[in-house]
């Protein structure tokens, strides 16, 4: 489940990527205006990854190794 925290900072992070993009690069604002909506749209399912991904990162950092016990 994605928190609504992680969520809105994803939002707001695509949204100031595309910004930018938008404002540094014009001679690419129709590529960046067509995939802006299904970036906004996948700030969910992108959330969640990053979000796994780093509790899966903490999760080997914590684990002793066999070794050790």
């Amino acid at each position: 489940m994605c928190s609504v925290k992680t969520m809105v900072k994803m939002v707001l992070g695509i949204g100031v990527l595309l910004i930018i993009g938008y404002a540094v690069f014009p001679d690419l604002r129709n590529a960046i205006a067509i995939a802006g909506p299904y970036l906004l749209f996948l700030a969910c399912p992108l959330a969640m990854f990053f979000m796994m991904k780093s509790m899966n990162m903490q999760d080997n950092e914590k684990k002793p190794d066999q070794d050790e016990k």
